[in-house]
């Protein structure tokens, strides 16, 4: 569940009555949604936190939580965003961050301004219908005006297998399209425009040479000014804990935090809870621990099937019952994660943060010693490390290409024609450091992730480290000074060195839910079989039947991982099964 909730119809066309415009006043009444604006081209209905900013020619409204920026934050308004839309409406975006969507509209020309805050904790997602365009936080509010919507794009579906975690604008409902994180969408009678303006690569100057002292300062201060805003604005919070160096830190910053439950899902990596134990133990927490099962998890149910993009992964159904349930009996308003931690804080598992140093500051013994660092994180030799960072260095100017997966697909999808969805973060890359695109990347994975946690009706998730001052600062140091010592997310460690146990600050092995995933997989064969086998990935052509056939076939051992790739395809049709109901 997102922290709020709006429904808004722009006109398109003459100024005459519209079906979506007539309909909004009684379905935003049966949704608990209340008038907010209210003009002649425009209405928009909203839930939960708003502010509505003085400015003009006009008001800009501000729907979800929004905290204001730092003094001394760094501008991300340039001269070409100016164009954009009205000054009033970039200054107020400006000097805030949050969770949010911003809205205002110029009376006399009827155009309406839509901005979603990087974070992409508030969705925005809308449907041009007839001479309307209908926008919300929730795919149930637009089809409450629309009727159900079950038009598939399967190109989507296909780039979602293809390209993990890279979200474009297109969704996996071929009418629904989605505003992407920092981008402001422009309305008006000529056309619909998106216009990026927070980017990334507005936070990254190459040439910059933090010493680490200051790296360590920003990314602290700016670690805190999120925990402190979320803490105060939420109030009582229930805080997934595992004992890894992500969530520990906030544990150790979150104010008059006092709950945390540790997530069993298994042996081995599954069961943390002698690191979270000891986080408790050191900071007086009172520990939950809830074991995670298999048995409650329903294959064929779909998490996602709100939303227009299959994202819920099967094994979360678990987590979101019990722990939902656990911070209802504490008086809980919210549940915190530490996802996403290890991507704003730069663990790459690359050669990538040699080869920036290489290019800052060329072959002297900073790149040595960049070298052994990374050598180090990663477990191989600082020869292997020193010719990957130098294929990387030379081939820097080559266009950067997102990962793909191309396990159990049909060849027809795997030609060097098929080109990966659009998305303005990376259409910057071409001037940024190797091992920044690879850090930006990351975020973007970080961003597309979280959204399988949201359950429909489970209480708001909060993730206080893909915050946007806390990416800021991380994307403002240098890759090379996250390695610094040997250890990865060095910037983090050594700013939580005297305020977290030392066995959780030296930590370098990292938990998971495969057990639980496999147990799923192997529980449930016999349904995994029918529902792919004789599934819609198949019968499009985008999952290959004989290569799946003889992958379902094998009993997965400790080093395949395609039992957890299986289960994506399950997890795509549940949520397709969801649609056509």
């Amino acid at each position: 569940m997102s922290l709020a909730r709006y429904l808004g119809v722009v006109m398109l066309g003459q100024d005459r009555p519209t079906p979506a415009r007539t309909a909004a006043p009684t379905v935003a009444a049966q949704l608990g949604l209340a008038p907010c604006v209210e003009a002649t081209t425009h209405v928009l209905f909203t839930a939960g936190p708003s502010e509505t900013i003085a400015g003009m020619p006009a008001a800009t409204m501000l729907v979800g939580p929004a905290f204001p920026r730092a003094p001394g934050g760094s501008p991300f308004v340039g001269t070409i965003d100016r164009e954009a839309a009205p000054a009033h409406f970039l200054e107020a975006i400006e000097a805030r961050w949050g969770a949010f969507v911003a809205w205002t509209h110029t009376a006399e020309t009827g155009e309406v301004f839509v901005y979603r805050d990087p974070s992409a904790r508030c969705p925005c997602y809308y449907m041009r219908w007839g001479d309307e365009l209908v926008m919300a936080s929730h795919l149930p509010f637009i089809e409450a005006l629309t009727g159900r919507l079950r038009a598939i794009n399967w190109a989507v579906i296909a780039d979602e297998l293809l390209y993990p975690e890279l979200v474009g604008r297109a969704t996996a409902l071929r009418e629904i399209a989605e505003v992407l994180p920092g981008e402001i969408l422009h309305i008006a009678r000529d056309g619909i425009t998106h216009h990026p303006l927070w980017r990334p690569a507005k936070f990254i100057d190459p040439a910059a040479l933090p010493p680490f002292d200051e790296a360590q300062d920003q990314v602290t201060h700016a670690v805190n000014q999120a925990c402190h805003h979320w803490s105060r604005h939420v109030g009582s919070l229930l805080l997934t804990l595992s004992g890894g160096l992500d969530s520990s830190v906030l544990a150790a910053t979150l104010p008059g935090l006092r709950h945390a439950i540790t997530l069993v899902s298994g042996p081995g990596g599954g069961d943390e809870r002698a690191f979270a134990g000891a986080v408790c133990r050191h900071l007086g927490l009172e520990a939950h621990q809830l074991h995670l099962s298999a048995a409650d998890v329903t294959l064929a149910m779909s998490s996602a099937a709100h939303r227009p993009r299959p994202a819920a992964r099967a094994f979360t159904q678990s987590l979101l019952r019990h722990t939902t349930a656990i911070a209802d009996s504490l008086g809980a308003r919210a549940i915190v994660y530490g996802s996403g931690g290890d991507n704003v804080f730069c663990f790459l598992r690359s050669a990538t943060p040699a080869s920036d140093r290489l290019a800052a500051q060329g072959l002297g013994s900073g790149y040595r010693r960049t070298v052994i660092d990374v050598a180090a994180v990663t477990e191989c030799s600082p020869f292997l490390i020193v010719r990957r960072s130098l294929h990387k260095h030379v081939r820097r100017r080559r266009a950067w290409a997102w990962p793909r997966d191309e396990r159990l697909l049909a060849p027809a999808l795997l030609t060097p024609a098929t080109s990966q969805p659009a998305h303005p973060w990376i259409d910057d890359f071409a001037n940024l450091p190797v091992g920044k695109r690879e850090h930006v990347a990351a975020i973007m994975r970080g961003l597309a992730l979280v959204d399988y946690l949201d359950g429909a009706d489970s209480l708001p998730m909060v993730y206080p480290l893909l915050s946007q001052p806390v990416i800021e600062a991380c994307l403002r140091q240098p890759t090379w000074l996250w390695y610094q010592d040997g250890v990865n997310r060095a910037i983090i460690r050594r700013a939580y060195a005297d305020k977290l146990p030392a066995m959780i600050v030296q930590r370098a092995a990292k938990g998971g839910f495969t057990s639980l995933v496999r147990r799923l997989y192997l529980d449930n064969l016999a349904l995994i079989r029918a529902m792919l086998l004789d599934g819609d990935l198949c019968a499009q052509g985008i999952v290959e039947r004989r290569a799946l056939e003889t992958a379902l076939a094998r009993t997965p051992v400790a080093t395949d991982q395609t039992y957890v790739r299986i289960m994506r395809f399950v997890d795509i049709e549940a949520w397709l099964a969801a649609r056509r109901r």
